[in-house]
């Protein structure tokens, strides 16, 4: 199967950068940075691996909710929902591989060792050899991720992915300390395949039609209520996100197949104006429709 990758930033860009492969910034020529910031951007996809540099830690931060399959130097690491948020930190020489079972949206900060060690972090501290270390769920560490993403949106200059990897540097130490890595492992209530696939199936059949909690809920036999609770521990995904999802994902496919113009897609997958479903597309896109379809074709 052919997989376009699509990465945010332009080359040279000051603050975030592409990535030529999944975790491997695009850099100028004799350029180093204490704290380099890439984005990786893609449909569901299988068999990544990278290395992690022998001089540098790798803080991997989710921007949206995902379900994947984590293996760090060929032990299974963690297989599951991924909810935004997540922290992934690895070691320097720590190779690790990866399965997305759903898109993916994720920051990757390449922070030297010596950043790390002058803000009180030894090397190793943060992720260690056991199973699930290194694993964070924390939403100061994902709101200092978006705000980095909007300094490289306003333009800002090279120094904001330093200025924000302290305090980043500074909330892993605090969670190293207060045993707060995230084993994924809270109880979870199961929702049985069959209610997941009628739920599927009720969404993608109506995606051009308004659809509430409620209606999804009856899809899958259940209260709103404590569907809501099933679905959100089944998937990682709150249900309404996951619609806002299937939305998109479909959009994607529709501005990938000719010119119709935006509001037709816009209404055809259930957004009652353009400038909400450009909003929403840039939100799990990382960029608006149009700059999406301009990258497809280029």
């Amino acid at each position: 199967m052919s997989i376009r990758i699509m990465a945010t930033g332009e080359p040279g860009n000051p603050v975030v950068h592409r990535e030529l492969a999944w975790r491997v910034p695009r850099l100028q020529a004799g350029r180093s940075e204490p704290v380099v910031a890439s984005r990786w951007v893609s449909p569901a996809i299988d068999g990544l691996s990278a290395m992690t540099p022998p001089d540098a830690h790798v803080v991997a931060i989710f921007l949206r909710p995902t379900r994947g399959v984590l293996h760090v130097d060929g032990e299974p690491l963690y297989a599951g929902p991924l909810p935004a948020g997540t922290a992934l930190v690895t070691t320097p020489r720590q190779e690790i591989t990866a399965a997305f079972l759903e898109p993916v949206d994720t920051l990757h900060l390449s922070m030297h060792n010596g950043f790390v060690a002058a803000h009180g972090i030894a090397p190793g501290e943060i992720a260690t050899a056991p199973a699930l270390a290194g694993m964070y769920r924390d939403e100061a560490i994902e709101t200092l991720a978006r705000a980095l993403l909007a300094t490289h949106e306003a333009g800002c200059m090279a120094g904001c992915a330093e200025t924000l990897g302290k305090p980043i540097v500074a909330r892993l130490r605090h969670l190293c300390t207060e045993g707060a890595r995230w084993s994924g492992a809270q109880r979870r209530v199961s929702l049985q395949n069959w209610r997941l696939a009628r739920v599927s199936h009720y969404v993608h059949a109506n995606l051009d039609k308004p659809i509430t909690l409620a209606d999804i809920a009856r899809a899958a036999g259940l209260s709103p209520m404590h569907f809501a609770a099933k679905f959100r521990a089944a998937t990682g995904h709150k249900p309404h996100d996951y619609l806002q999802l299937c939305r998109i994902e479909r959009a994607k496919d529709l501005l990938a197949e000719g010119n119709r113009s935006l509001i037709d897609i816009a209404m055809e997958v259930g957004f009652r104006t353009q400038a909400h479903f450009t909003t929403v597309f840039k939100r799990f896109a990382g960029r608006t429709p149009h700059s999406w379809r301009v990258e497809l074709r280029d």
